[in-house]
């Protein structure tokens, strides 16, 4: 364990002021982990005698290479595996869930292989566990032979229907929108069968061949989902109706669909590839009565061709991959249907659908954990959604058990609440962050389809709100059409106006490394949103090396955050800028940004939330270094660009950057960062804005405007112990060119790319040890005073004078970093750093915030370095507690 993580030591009296920068204070931890959720498993879990409350026991480990090799696993209670022992079948994926009850205490575990030509078995050293008693009866999920064996003969079996099709049609007898959606129906009986065309043609010459590749898969984007919707769709018709001529239709495009080529370019694209699959598959299982011998045989066929190469590719791979974005994203989904469909009718549909359940079972959420928080930002997210839902159902269907009932499910209405208010623009981190500065039709579907599981009041009065801003979102087609279908409740009253209790201002979702913060949740077009993002995720997947970046929204307005544009997942302005440290709102040292790949990781330390002060401090001090992971590499050599320093990447030798940052009511932002090199560098902030940026030549600071048509939205100024200059211009690193034609998330037609502000402050020299401080003021007024940035700070604190409060910051470099906040009423405190002025603090070096609230009752926070989940329980050594958790 040594030199994974430093733990604090013991608690001491306050620190002297006097102590050198860098020292670490009790209250802090630190991460030198290379990784913390690496792109394939490395190592076992559980393991290191980490305690578990889980009603069920999933065990992963990492794969051996080979698709012909076999696993087994065997549990006991002893290191020697003979008390209690367990042993699982042979399985050739390398993950496993233990329903058999287990009773509380401590486990051992480990995992044996045997290669395709070897008769032994080889085995893991043994890892141990504590399981603790289970709260209430234990939840245990079927297994995958129970589902198989509920399914023998049954059809139509997708979604329960062998159980609730006359339920179903009996409740959406005088449902209005099943009524619309028949009529809609007619129209695509008889109607033309789908041709063999792009659906977006485009012009590739001139293209160089990458880029000719890319265009050729875009210009068939969505192919699979415009010829496989109508025989789903004319399948949900046909169980509304029991009308034949609509599943007649559905199975002559699905045998339509039968006939095209997997290898062709309309739908070798997995994407296509799976859409086409699942669409045949639900015209097999609604339409089984109606098919004859030889329809069946060849929509067997046709699927099983697509399928059996979908699964060699996942088995003994997808498992172990972190996140395999496209098939957690829709795949999973398509192939699940199509697995349940065919079980029982196509012996490896069996194992398809045993495989499918385990991981799902096993693995989701995949990009977060129990906490609602999705670490690619909410861009992607989106894509995910109709997996979101409709799996769950299914599997829900088959087991019984309430898969949205989990605790991830729980928490993501806070997600949605926080992260993406109604009216608001959403937070700036992730590929197509850019697509979301404002209410999102998807968004709306989603939340609401989602508030008809879960009986959350924030996720209702969020519906509500949506409804408000955007009423057309919620008229028309979109894909939870046939869920709402499935939950129709006849005779349901429209529910008066929802009155959910007060949330906090701001809230942490760590396991994902946000934190976000609001003046007033409850005034969407007054409300001032801060958002910083420091995930242990690091930058992979469609995640962006946005480490300690912040956003800033105030009401429909988006004011500082990522910059550029998704013009492709890489190319030159996504590799140069988009996706790397010089879009976003944080630090570059010697003009070097993060690393891109998931050992770019950071972390949410510390949150408070109080009434006029919300506070969060991130750790990006393992965010920095030489971009090394092989999936980046190979799309820099892909397109012709080395991740070199001339490109924004290279290793500085910064070895720490914590960032605090700090809502003060709904006017200042300030920011405090914490910075340290193995050398000397020069440091930069920098933000970033669609709307004009210019720098305030009359003042002696670094003080930069954020204007729109002449008016001031708000006025930066930053500080450092160090003589600096200010940099201001409208251009990317890599120009932002729509080469693809992209359109705008809600439909809007073909995108500009237009040009976008950013602003630096450098230090004029190197130093190995600087603090920036920044302040934020949103609704300028006067110009804040404050003494000249140039001039190195006396000994005593920098001080700063703002419209209702005292700000004091340490910048030397030779003292410990500090930050005093105090409003002029006297109620409300926040002080970090050595010392104790207010008699705050339990713990030398904690973030302490104290008020008198309102109603005059007093509270005091105070806030330690805290792990995310992942290093608690999942890491190559977990920590379980910091030693003032004890």
């Amino acid at each position: 364990m040594a030199g994974f993580l430093q733990q604090p030591a013991c608690a001491q009296t306050a620190v002297a002021q006097t102590a050198v920068a860098g020292e670490k204070s009790p209250a802090e931890l630190s991460l030198s982990a290379r990784v913390l959720h690496p792109r394939l498993r490395e190592w076992a879990y559980p393991k290191d005698g980490v305690s578990l409350g889980k009603d069920e026991l999933h065990l992963l480990w990492p794969g051996q290479k080979g698709k012909a090799v076999k696993y087994r696993v065997r549990i006991a209670r002893d290191s020697l595996f003979k008390q209690s022992l367990f042993l699982s079948p042979p399985q050739k994926w390398a993950v496993y869930t233990v329903r058999t009850p287990m009773e509380p205490g401590g486990w051992y575990w480990q995992y044996g292989w045997q290669a395709s030509d070897k008769k032994e078995w080889k085995w893991s050293p043994a890892y141990a566990f504590q399981l603790s008693a289970p709260k209430g009866n234990p939840k245990v999920s079927k297994s995958p032979e129970e589902i198989l064996n509920g399914l023998k003969g049954a059809h139509p079996r997708l979604f329960g229907m062998d159980k609730n099709l006359a339920l179903f049609r009996s409740s959406n007898s005088g449902n209005p929108e099943a009524a619309a959606f028949v009529d809609e129906m007619q129209k695509m009986v008889g109607a033309p069968l789908p041709q063999e065309v792009p659906t977006r043609p485009r012009d590739t010459t001139g293209m160089t061949p990458v880029q000719r590749e890319k265009m050729i898969e875009f210009m068939y984007h969505g192919f699979g989902e415009k010829v496989g919707r109508p025989v789903i769709d004319l399948s949900v018709a046909w169980l509304l109706t029991e009308d034949e001529r609509f599943i007649r239709e559905a199975i002559r495009r699905a045998v339509h669909l039968a006939g095209l080529d997997p290898a062709g370019y309309s739908t070798r694209d997995d994407f296509n590839n799976a859409n086409v699959m699942e669409a045949m598959a639900w015209a097999y299982d609604f339409g089984y009565k109606h098919l004859s011998g030889l329809e069946k045989e060849l929509l067997r066929k046709a699927i099983i061709a697509r399928a059996r190469p979908l699964y060699e590719h996942m088995v003994n791979r997808f498992e172990l991959h972190f996140c395999d974005n496209h098939i957690w994203q829709h795949l999973i989904r398509n192939f699940s249907v199509t697995a349940v469909a065919l079980a029982g009718d196509a012996p490896e549909a069996n194992e398809w659908l045993s495989y499918l359940y385990e991981v799902w079972t096993a693995r989701f959420p995949v990009l977060g954990t129990g906490d609602g928080g999705w670490f690619e930002g909410n861009g992607y997210f989106k894509v995910h959604f109709q997996t979101l839902i409709y799996l769950p159902v299914l599997w829900t269907s088959l087991t019984g058990t309430d898969y949205f009932s989990s605790a991830w499910m729980q928490h993501l209405p806070y997600y949605l609440v926080y992260s993406y208010p109604p009216g608001a623009p959403s937070t700036a981190f992730g590929d197509m962050h850019d697509e979301l500065t404002g209410p999102s039709k998807m968004y709306a579907v989603f939340a609401e389809a989602l508030s008809r599981k879960l009986p959350n009041p924030h996720l209702k009065a969020y519906v509500e709100q949506m409804k408000r801003y955007s009423p057309q979102f919620f008229t028309g087609k979109d894909p939870f059409v046939f869920f709402r279908l499935l939950t129709y409740e006849p005779g349901t009253q429209p529910s008066a106006a929802i009155q959910a209790p007060p949330l906090p201002r701001s809230r942490a979702f760590r396991d994902v490394g946000l934190a976000a913060m609001h003046s007033d949740l409850s005034d969407a077009d007054n409300n001032v949103a801060v958002y910083m993002n420091a995930n242990p995720f690091g930058a992979s997947g469609h995640g962006h090396a946005a480490q300690n970046a912040v956003t800033i929204n105030k009401g429909s307005k988006k004011l500082f955050g990522g910059s550029g544009y998704y013009s492709n997942f890489s190319d030159a302005h996504t590799l140069l800028h988009y996706r790397s440290s010089r879009a976003y709102n944080t630090i570059l040292a010697d003009s070097l940004g993060q690393k891109i790949g998931e050992d770019g990781y950071a972390w949410i330390a510390r949150h408070l939330t109080g009434t006029r002060i919300q506070y969060a401090l991130g750790d990006a001090s393992q965010a920095y270094g030489d971009v090394t992971t092989p999936f980046w590499l190979s799309h820099f050599k892909r397109n012709n660009i080395a991740p070199d320093r001339a490109a924004g990447y290279g290793d500085a030798g910064v070895k720490r950057f914590r960032r605090h940052t700090l809502l003060l009511d709904d006017r200042y932002v300030v920011i405090y960062d914490e910075l340290e090199a193995a050398q000397p560098v020069k440091w930069t902030s920098q933000f970033h804005s669609p709307y004009p940026l210019q720098a305030r030549n009359d003042s002696p600071e670094n003080v930069f405007e954020l204007l729109e048509e002449g008016a001031t939205l708000a006025v930066g100024r930053v500080f450092s112990a160090f003589p600096s200059h200010i940099a201001v211009h409208d251009r990317f690193a890599s120009p932002a060119i729509n080469w693809k034609g992209r359109a705008g998330d809600e439909g809007e037609g073909v995108r500009e790319y237009a040009l976008q502000w950013h602003v630096g402050v450098t230090t004029a020299d190197r130093t190995p040890v600087c603090y920036f401080l920044t302040v934020l003021d949103l609704k300028p007024a006067a110009p804040a005073t404050a003494a000249p940035a140039a001039a190195i700070p006396a000994a005593a604190p920098f001080s700063l004078a703002l419209d209702g409060w005292k700000l004091e910051a340490n910048l030397r470099p030779d003292h410990r970093p500090s930050l005093l906040l105090k409003s002029s009423d006297g109620k409300t405190t926040f002080h970090y750093g050595p010392g104790d002025p207010y008699r705050l603090h339990t713990v030398a070096g904690s973030s302490v915030l104290s008020e008198i609230r309102p109603d005059g009752s007093a509270s005091r926070m105070e806030a330690i370095d805290e792990w995310p989940d992942v290093v608690k329980t999942d890491t190559e050594f977990p920590i379980k507690k910091h030693a003032y958790h004890e």
